[in-house]
Order: C-alpha cells, then structure tokens, then sequence
C-alpha cells in the first residue's frame, strides 16, 4: 500500500515533490479507522479521487482495539436494518478486498444470568423476529448443549448462528490497502484542522501540512469529530468512555459463538487464544470536556451508574494544558498519550473467565490495552449528510458498535458523498435528531 507520512519531525527535505500532501481531491476522508477505510474503499471505487486522512496510523484507535464482534443480535431496533444489511456483506470481503479479514461465522450468544435478562432478550426477540429472523431464544438445557465448558446456572440465552467475528486491525487495513488500489491517497501523521467551506459548502480541508481542496468530505473522525463540525455550526453531543480489552493465551474450546454473559465480554480466536473483556463496564476519566453536553448523557449515567467508573488524573491535566498552551482549532490533532489500561479490571476479568469456564484454569493474560470509545446519547451512529453544509458527510458517534457496521456504512457514505438520497433505514441516524430532541435513550447501557 503506497502512504505518505508527514509526522511534523521528518525534514521536509526528505520528502519528495511526488510525495507532498495532495492538493486537490474529490472527497477527503477524516479519520483512519474501520468507517473511514471502507468509505474510501467505495467512494474510490465510485471514481472520485479520494484522500484518506489519518493524524495517527490506520487503525491506531478504536477500530484496532474492539472486540471483533460481527453482530445483528440484540442491536438497537433502529440500528438492526444496517448491521442485517453489513453481515450480508461480511462473508464476500476477503474475496471483494482480495485478502484476508479473519472472518468466521461462528454465531453469537448472549447468556441471560437472571431472570431479568432473559425477559430483556425475550423482549427484543419478540419486537425484531420480524427482521432478525437468525435469532432465537434458548433453553437453559439448550445453553448447556451449546456451551458445554460453561459453569454456573442459566436462565437460558439469546442466540445468532449467522452472526460472526472478524480481527479489527486486518479488516481495517484491508479495506486501506483495497482503497489505495482503487487510487486512493492514504495520509497518515496528518491530522485534520478544520473544514473549509464556501458558498454554504465544503471547499476544501486545512490540515496540519496545509490545504486540500475538495468539494466533499467524510467526517468519520471518532472521538474529535465534534471539534470538527463545532465551527461549522453543528453541534454534536459526543463523549468518550475508556474501555479495556486483553488477549488471553491460546486455551482448551470455552466458546465458538462470540459470548456475553455473566459481565464478560469473550471472542476466541481461530487459534484458542481469547479476546475478554468486561461487558458493559467502562472507566470515564473525567476531564473539563467532560462537562461539554453533560446534560445529554446526565439520565443515562444516572440510570446505569454500576456500569461505569469515573476517575480524576492525568486526562484532566492533559486537558487543561492543551486548553492553556494549544490554540483551540488545533486540540483535534494534539498528540495523544498511550490510553493506559485498567490493570485491575483486566486482571479480575481474567479471573471471571477462569471461574466461568472449565478448562480456563490456567489463563495466562498475554497483554492488556484501552481504547476510546466515542459515545452519543441514544447509542446510536450519525450517519448523514446534513443540508447546513453542502458536501458534508458525518459518519461518527458508533458508540462501540461500529466495527461490524463498516461494510455497509461505506457504502451509504459514498452515495452520501455522491449526493443521492439517504436510504429509508438512516433516517433514525440523522444530525439532528438531537438538536430536535428525537432521539430516544439507549437500547441497552453503553
């Protein structure tokens, strides 16, 4: 794959006159995780010239440090048309991106410890078996069936045979290395500073090695999407949450389907080592962004506070220095510190595997890292192309559920991109609907 890397150290004397930042494209693509890579792959292939910016490396943040989980089941009701729409497209990938994406259909179950949660799962089942028609509900005997090494009482448990699970930095990077095929430009150690427009539409991205003039761009920008489209006047609530994720060492088979269940999160990879994590409990380190749209995320952290810890240290000082010493437009692409890992919730997760399952009593936990998940209120993505600015597409705010959405995000991008109408089933995902107060809260806790 041919990059350009314009770390602000490298002597521009290095840098060939064929390698400078392109001056002119298309569309520009902000942000180079999973969503961006795959929006870059299709508006390529639609024939636009296409640059893919990154201010880190590919799949340096989130969408390198996500579960792997490729799901339809359980998803917010509003979301569910889209994740149908990418698992239809997950299987053709590595033939359509010439490469591997570690993709498995290996199904997905959701075990239900108490009463509580099975009439969670049985109410989802019973609002989408209309559209989620892989899904069924199981017996306590039928878990046992499925998931033989499984310790402790059930109550039975949500289960998706066609969903699967694929590796996040090999899908990334091969959707970038498809895209780059394809004529895309692919610019990492360059992040974007603003979005130009003129006229009441894009015309170009200033980024931290100058301007590129374009007429569309792909806001897909993660957690600094919001310092983006700030200026433009488009206000987006978002926050971010840190979440903790360790590999275990190859193990005996505990479980084919990706499994939820008992507060773990665990994917077990092709060759026995695990992906776990803790479900549905994240560290929120508080900061004085931390207070920008609280009132939006006040309800839910009010509703389900067990599911989250908040922590005062070294983001908030990180914070108060980038808003005392670096001008404000350029905070979005101020160099971020190693995200440290919550070593303690990665041990006692490793020690809730260990007691769940036979056959994990010797878990040896290889390595631990965090990512930051950006979150909106309602759970919910943006994915849209708001009429305030001509040109602009947002596709941003997956609050952690993105990864097995790119396939078809992509796809919607680049006809946003190409200015067709919005597909019926985005139109829960619009910008708006907070500004308009529509939106509704969270399926299930973040």
């Amino acid at each position: 794959m041919s990059m350009l890397s314009l770390r602000s150290h490298v002597p521009d004397d290095i840098i060939t006159a064929a390698d400078r930042l392109p001056g002119q494209a298309d569309v520009v693509v902000i942000g180079g995780g999973i969503i961006g890579a795959a929006a870059a792959f299709h508006l390529a292939g639609a024939g636009l010239s296409t640059v893919l910016l990154e201010a880190d490396k590919l799949s340096s943040q989130q969408s390198g440090r996500n579960w792997g989980f490729v799901r339809t089941q359980y998803r917010d009701p509003l979301e569910l048309p889209l994740a149908l729409e990418a698992l239809a497209l997950w299987p053709k990938l590595e033939r359509e991106l010439e490469t591997t994406v570690g993709w498995r259909q290996t199904g997905c179950v959701f075990v239900a410890a108490t009463q509580k949660e099975m009439a969670a799962f049985a109410g989802w089942h019973d609002k989408t078996r209309d559209i989620a028609r892989e899904a069924r509900l199981l017996s306590a005997s039928e878990v046992t069936a499925l998931l033989p090494p499984l310790r402790g009482r059930t109550e039975g448990a949500l289960y998706t045979a066609s969903d699967g699970q694929a590796e996040p930095v090999l899908a990334t990077t091969a959707f970038a290395r498809a895209a780059a095929r394809r004529g895309a430009r692919i610019v990492e150690d360059c992040g974007a500073l603003a979005i130009e427009t003129s006229g009441g539409a894009v015309s170009g991205i200033q980024t931290e090695h100058g301007l590129i003039r374009c007429s569309a761009v792909v806001c897909a920008a993660g957690a600094q999407s919001h310092r983006l489209l700030a200026p433009l006047g488009l206000s987006l609530p978002q926050q971010s949450v840190r979440s903790t994720v360790s590999l275990s060492a190859p193990l005996p088979p505990l479980s084919e389907a990706c499994f939820c269940g008992f507060g773990i999160g665990l994917r077990q990879r092709a060759d026995g080592s695990c992906i776990i994590a803790a479900d549905s409990t994240s560290d929120i380190d508080l900061s004085l962004d931390s207070f920008r749209a609280a009132r939006f995320f006040l309800p839910g952290l009010l509703r389900h506070g067990s599911g989250f810890s908040l922590r005062l240290g070294r983001p908030f000082i990180d914070d108060l220095h980038q808003r005392l010493a670096v001008p404000h437009r350029e905070r979005a692409v101020a160099r971020r510190p190693r995200i440290p890992a919550n070593s303690r919730l990665a041990a006692s997760t490793g020690a809730a595997v260990r007691d769940l399952f036979a056959g994990a009593a010797g878990i040896e936990i290889v390595k631990s890292w965090a990512g930051r998940i950006d979150v909106l209120p309602d759970a919910l993505p943006v994915l849209d192309a708001p009429t305030e600015i001509g040109g602009l597409v947002v596709a941003t705010g997956f609050s952690g559920h993105g990864f097995g959405l790119a396939p078809a995000v992509g796809r919607h991008v680049a006809r946003l991109a190409k200015g067709e109408p919005a597909a019926a089933i985005l139109a829960p995902l619009r910008l708006d609907r907070f500004a308009r107060g529509t939106y509704s809260a969270p399926h299930a806790p973040l």
